[in-house]
């Protein structure tokens, strides 16, 4: 079976490869609540914990080339499965800085 590779970077700069088990993000956006699939997620950016610098909000951007910004819902860990010992770690959102999923590789 082929996997996508999805790098997850850190707040302290670590960047871990693997996979993102969670298959949708909800966002809620002024407009109301977004869900939208992994396989169209280009990069998800997420919001200081304490609400200050880049970016003001939670953004995700989408293969279509869409922005997508508000505050993710239901998403206070990530489920990630490490490439380098197939382990999965539940990483906590505040540590996150963003998720890039990068295409399917043979």
């Amino acid at each position: 079976m082929i996997y996508a590779k999805d790098l997850l970077i850190l707040r302290d700069g670590q960047v871990l490869s693997g996979k993102v088990l969670k298959n949708e993000f909800k966002i809620k956006t002024s407009f109301g609540d977004v869900t939208v699939n992994k396989e169209q997620i280009v990069n998800l950016y997420f919001m200081h914990p304490e609400g200050t610098g880049f970016p003001s909000a939670d953004q995700i951007r989408t293969s279509a080339g869409d922005d997508i910004k508000g505050k993710l819902v239901q998403t206070q860990t990530i489920s990630f499965v490490l490439a380098s010992n197939s382990q999965t770690e539940r990483i906590p959102r505040d540590k996150i800085n963003a998720l890039i999923f990068l295409e399917s590789q043979e």
